[in-house]
């Protein structure tokens, strides 16, 4: 069931670059924690390789 908090509000997906520089690491450090299960993906829909990272998910490894 859909969370009605959060209806109507698409969340904020960042693209690996994004995700690379908030983290101060290479592109292709974030393609290897999504690899190892520490980063979960969303596959973009309409884009058979596209992927988005959840700003929710990043902003939890933060703390």
């Amino acid at each position: 069931m859909p969370n009605p908090a959060t209806a109507g509000h698409p969340e904020k997906l960042l693209t690996r670059v994004e995700v690379a520089a908030i983290m101060r690491v290479s592109p292709r450090t974030v393609l290897n924690w999504a690899k190892q299960g520490i980063l979960h993906p969303v596959i973009l829909p309409g884009h058979a390789r596209a992927r988005g990272y959840r700003a929710r998910e990043l902003r939890q490894l933060l703390r």
